[in-house]
């Protein structure tokens, strides 16, 4: 592994960008409210810092355990456990995923700047005694692990000469207080095909009126799934396929009051029709735009297009003072062409990866008078 890691920081250096160091990106946490209800999650915001001195490139969303692009690791730990031993099982966290298509990205930092992303954290008290265990309510230390990883980071480098953070950085532990829950409702239900079949591996999430998360569940071979200890309200429960890069949410609603504290849901998912770009999962892709010699190009005015045959994307805009563009895009054969005033349009073609989480691409607009 320390062989891979130096032939890779000489790849970054060969292309004469200097790998960002983990201290470059600085973390710090807050939550909405220090004191929370199960099952109710803690609504959290990640405050990030560039103190290095050049711009870094973050990807967005953060989600729990990723292989590549961003991931966060939640640490809780009890306060008020003298002896650790009784515990049976371990505090946790993980992160909510979104309940509809995600919308990856990859963010601009510069140096001294700051960037804020709000995220949902489920949070699982520890849990002391035999068998299933008792939840362990009261005071935790709450801190985050924020880590990037990219397969293609020496590519990345060399195409488009921008640094994208790679490492970890912890935040500082904030004190946040876990409260046992303060309702016994149940929304449950099922997840089906058109032809009444239950679906394993949907993305289930639990929403209030105001349709913020509130708790998330994937279904297994039965289809089923269950949200209980919940106070009187209106809920929303979306489904999605975690493993589809077409849009396939569904919504429906349910109402739990004191006299009838249980609702049931059942959400059928139909083969996706898409017939808009806005329905299909894009990646991040982040292009520099130079002059035939390594020097970037800024102000350069690019439009994308992409087609499956039944659906178009198009994508515009100018390439920021440091002659890159980043841009979401459909994996697959993109068209793509650079336009500056005094010199002809040039058309180029990448050819957007369907794996990894980000690419990276150098195109060139050589100045030819018209």
């Amino acid at each position: 592994m320390r062989f891979v890691f130096f032939l890779l920081t000489l790849s970054i250096l060969a292309s004469g960008v200097r790998a960002p160091a983990a201290n470059d990106l600085r973390l710090l946490i807050s939550v909405e409210q220090p004191s929370i209800a199960m099952p109710f999650p803690a609504r959290t915001t990640l405050h990030f810092h560039n103190a290095g001195q050049e711009t870094l490139w973050l990807y967005r969303p953060v989600r729990s355990l990723a292989k590549e692009g961003a991931s966060l690791e939640v640490r809780l730990e009890p306060l008020d456990v003298k002896d650790p031993s009784t515990l049976n099982t371990p505090a946790g966290g993980s992160v909510l995923k979104n309940a509809g298509l995600p919308r990856p990205k990859l963010v601009r930092v510069p140096p001294g700047e700051d960037l804020t992303e709000k995220t949902t954290l489920k949070l699982l008290p520890a849990k002391t005694g035999e068998g299933a265990g008792i939840p362990l309510w009261g005071r935790y230390r709450l801190s985050v692990v924020y880590s990037a990883r990219y397969s293609n980071a020496d590519v990345m480098a060399r195409e488009t000469h921008a640094a994208l953070w790679q490492s970890e950085t912890s935040s500082a532990p904030i004190e946040i207080e876990l409260q046992p829950p303060a309702g016994e409702g149940v929304v449950s239900g099922t997840t089906q095909n058109a032809q009444g079949q239950f679906i394993p591996g949907v993305i289930v999430t639990l929403a209030g009126e105001d349709e913020r998360p509130i708790d998330q569940m994937e279904t297994e071979g039965n289809g089923r799934f269950a949200f209980d200890h919940l106070p009187p309200g209106t809920y929303w429960v979306t489904g999605r396929r975690a493993d589809s890069t077409e849009d396939t949410a569904v919504f429906r609603h349910v109402t739990l009051t004191a006299t009838e504290p249980a609702g049931t849901v059942n959400l059928v998912l139909f083969p996706p029709e898409t017939y808009e770009s806005r329905g299909m999962l894009h990646k991040p892709v982040l292009i520099l735009v130079t002059d035939g010699e390594e020097n970037s190009v800024d102000h350069v005015s690019y439009e994308i297009v992409w087609s499956s045959g039944k659906v178009i994307d198009n994508v515009r805009g100018v390439t920021e003072s440091d002659g890159r563009a980043a841009v979401e895009l459909n994996p697959g054969r993109n068209f793509v062409t650079l336009r500056r005033k005094g010199c002809k349009k040039q058309e180029h073609r990448i050819d957007v990866e369907p794996a990894g989480d980000v690419d990276g691409f150098k195109l060139a607009i050589e100045c030819t008078v018209k």
